[in-house]
């Protein structure tokens, strides 16, 4: 079963390694957060959440949670919410280049994501 990281810093798929069973020296992380992958719908839910957040130049962490979310919808198989989850995420990096305030854009992109997802239908 892979692993998944739902971190303040971090979401995504659980990168690291460890050989042996040792922790790697370079590593970071101290304690472990790595568990199951959210159901997608449970994260979609999460990241419409965050859109409140998702301003301008204060829009990384949306960033970061889009593109870790694509890469679950990919996992999950269901490759088109991952292609609309991808441009979603550049949407909101576009929003942060410009320090613009893309939120009502992002809110189209995930009612667009939502009826591309089998787990809704």
């Amino acid at each position: 079963m892979m692993l998944w990281v739902d971190h303040e810093n971090y979401f995504g798929p659980d990168r690291r390694r460890k050989p042996n069973g040792l922790r790697l020296v370079q590593e970071r992380r101290r304690s472990n957060c790595a568990g199951a992958p959210p159901p997608l719908g449970t994260a979609l839910r999460q990241l419409r959440m965050r859109v409140l957040e998702a301003r301008g130049r204060d829009s990384d962490d949306f960033i970061a949670y889009a593109y870790g979310l694509a890469q679950l919808a990919e996992l999950q198989h269901e490759p088109e919410a991952a292609l609309a989850l991808a441009r979603l995420a550049v949407l909101a990096e576009r929003g942060h280049e410009l320090n613009r305030d893309v939120r009502p854009a992002l809110y189209d992109a995930l009612d667009e994501v939502e009826t591309t997802l089998r787990v809704y239908h």
